[in-house]
C-alpha cells in the first residue's frame, strides 16, 4: 500500500477525527518514536527531524523516498542518514536528531525515523518557490494544566482551517515557551515537576499530527531556551546561543533570535550582534522583499511581563535600533501573553512617539490604499511590532498592563509607544480601539504573503474550538 501524497489533498484527516485521536494526556516515553518534529536544518533545502524515545533507543536514522512509498520499499531505500541522540533528564529520555541536507526543490518525500526497529513514517513536501508564502504563528502554548490542554488542540485545529491545512503552509513559527517547566497535577492541585521530556511529547504531538511534515521555526523563550539545543534539530551558529536562525524563503527573510537579555544570558551581546550581521548582509544581497523577526521577548510590547526589569530598557534601544537601520517589516513577539500592534516605527534614538518628550521620535504615519475591499498600509518604511497573545491556556494573566489604564502600562513607559488600532468591531473591542488587550482565549496568527503584498490575520480561539478573527494589518510595497 502506497503512502499518500501531499496532492491528495491539504488534509489527513478531519479536525474532529484529529482531535479525537490526539488523547495526550496519557503520554508516555517509550521506546517508540514520539514527539516527532520537522525543521529547516540549514535553510529550505535542509530538513532537521527530531523526535524522543526512552533510554533503550540509542539509534537515530532517517529514511527518505522521493515521491509515495510502501513500508517495504524503505528497506532498500538509498537515501540513508544517521543521526545522534542525547540524553535529556526528569525523566530520563533520549532525544534523537538527524540531519537532512540538500534536498531537491519541488519534490514531495517520504521518510521513515526511529533506530531499532521502532519507526515512524510520514511525508514533507520540499516546495518551489512562489510568490505566495503562509506562516502560522503560535506563541506561548506552555502547557502547564492537564484539565485544560484542550486550548492548545483547539488552537492547532482552528489554525488549521484558517490556514488551509499542512499541505498550504509552508511552515510554522513560534515565538517560544513551547513548553512551561511546571505541570500542576490538577487545576487547583500544587504545581507539581513532571519533566520537560513529559511536556514536551503532550505540546509536540499534537503538532505532528495537525502539521505533519511542515517545518517548524522558534525563538525559544525563557521556559524553553536550554531545551532547543537538545529538542529541535537545528545546526544553529557555534558559540553563540541555541535559537539564533536564518531562513532564506524565496524573497522573504526569516530570523529568530532566544530569549535574551544582559541580565539573563551571558552571550547577549554575540546574539545581538548575530542579528545585525544577520540582517545586514540581507540587506546587501537584495535578495528579500520581506524581513521578518521573531523574538520571544519583544522590545515593543504592551504587557508588562518584559519591561519588569532595568535591561529591559537597554533591550529595546538594542534591538528597535537594529530594526530600523536593516528595514524589518514585522516583528513578531511573545512572553507578555497578550494581544498588540503598533503603528509603523523607526527608531530614532530618543523613543518612538511623536509626542513632546520624545522631540526627536519618529513615527511613520503609511498613505493607505484600497484593494480587493480592504485598506492597505503602503510603504510605511517602518516595522511593526505585533504579538498574537497565547496559544496555550495561560491567557488573562496581564490584563492590568495591557491597556493604555494600567500603572505601567505602555502610555507611562520611559520609551513610549504609539499602538495601532484595530481593524475590525468584534465582542473584544470596536475598530478603532487602541490595539492592545489580554484576552481570555488562546491565540494564534496567520501570515500570508503574496507578492508585494503582506497580510497578517489575528484570530481567537473559542472555548468551543471555533475560531474568530480579531484583528488584522495588511501592508502594501510599491518597490
Amino acid at each position: 500500500m502506497k503512502l499518500l501524497t501531499f496532492a491528495a489533498s491539504c488534509f489527513w484527516f478531519s479536525v474532529s477525527t484529529l482531535l479525537a485521536a490526539v488523547g495526550v494526556t496519557s503520554y508516555e516515553i517509550t521506546p517508540e518514536p514520539k514527539a516527532v518534529m520537522v525543521a529547516f536544518a540549514d535553510g529550505p533545502l535542509s530538513r532537521g527531524f527530531s523526535w524522543q524515545t526512552d533510554t533503550s533507543v540509542t539509534e537515530s536514522e532517517v529514511r527518505l523516498i522521493e515521491g509515495a512509498a510502501s513500508i517495504s520499499d524503505f528497506e532498500s531505500a538509498s537515501l540513508i542518514y544517521t543521526g545522534v541522540c542525547v540524553k535529556v533528564e526528569k525523566p530520563e529520555a533520549h532525544s534523537h536528531k538527524v540531519f537532512v541536507k540538500n534536498l531537491k526543490m519541488g519534490v514531495a518525500y517520504s521518510y521513515r525515523l526511529g533506530g531499532a526497529g521502532r519507526w515512524a513514517y510520514g511525508r514533507f513536501d520540499v516546495r518551489k518557490f512562489s510568490d505566495k508564502v503562509t506562516i502560522v504563528n503560535f506563541n506561548d502554548a506552555q502547557l502547564s494544566n492537564p484539565e485544560k490542554l484542550w486550548y492548545w488542540d483547539h488552537t492547532l485545529a482552528a489554525s488549521v482551517r484558517e490556514s488551509g491545512g499542512p499541505g498550504c503552509v509552508d511552515f510554522i513559527i513560534s515565538g517560544g515557551d513551547f513548553v512551561d517547566g511546571w505541570m500542576r497535577t490538577s487545576n487547583k492541585g500544587p504545581r507539581v515537576f513532571v519533566g520537560r521530556s513529559i511536556e514536551w511529547g503532550i505540546a509536540a504531538e499534537p503538532v505532528s499530527m495537525f502539521y505533519p511534515g511542515v517545518p517548524w521555526m522558534s525563538a525559544p523563550g525563557n521556559h524553553d531556551f536550554l531545551e532547543s539545543e537538545n529538542r529541535i534539530a537545528v545546526e544553529y551558529p557555534s558559540g553563540i546561543f541555541p535559537g539564533c536562525e536564518s531562513l532564506d524563503y524565496g524573497r522573504v527573510h526569516v530570523t529568530t533570535i532566544p530569549f535574551a537579555a544582559s541580565r539573563w544570558c551571558d552571550r547577549y551581546e554575540k546574539i545581538v550582534k548575530w542579528l545585525d550581521d544577520d540582517l545586514a548582509a540581507n540587506v546587501a544581497s537584495g535578495k528579500s522583499d520581506w524581513r521578518i523577526l521573531c523574538m520571544h521577548w519583544g522590545p515593543n510590547t504592551t504587557g508588562d511581563h518584559a519591561m519588569e526589569i532595568p535591561e529591559t530598557t537597554n533591550f529595546v534601544i538594542r534591538i528597535g535600533e537594529i530594526c530600523a537601520r536593516r528595514k524589518v517589516d514585522i516583528v513578531l513577539q511573545a512572553h507578555d501573553h497578550t494581544f498588540s500592534k503598533t503603528l509603523a516605527y523607526r527608531w530614532s534614538g530618543r523613543g518612538w512617539t511623536t509626542k513632546p518628550k520624545d522631540v526627536d521620535a519618529i513615527v511613520f504615519n503609511p498613505q493607505t490604499k484600497e484593494l480587493d475591499g480592504e485598506v492597505w498600509e503602503v510603504d510605511s518604511l517602518g516595522t511593526y511590532y505585533l504579538s498574537c497573545g497565547s496559544a496555550g491556556h495561560r491567557v488573562g494573566e496581564n490584563v492590568k498592563f495591557a491597556s493604555s489604564t494600567g500603572e505601567k502600562s505602555f502610555k507611562n513607559r520611559l520609551h513610549k509607544i504609539e499602538i495601532g488600532k484595530l481593524a475590525l468591531d468584534s465582542k473584544w473591542g470596536k475598530k478603532g480601539d487602541d490595539a492592545s488587550c489580554d484576552l481570555p482565549n488562546s491565540m494564534f496568527g496567520v501570515i500570508k504573503i503574496d507578492g508585494l503584498r503582506l497580510s497578517y490575520d489575528f484570530y481567537v480561539v473559542e472555548k468551543d474550538g471555533s475560531s474568530v478573527l480579531f484583528d488584522k494589518l495588511r501592508i502594501l510595497k510599491n518597490h
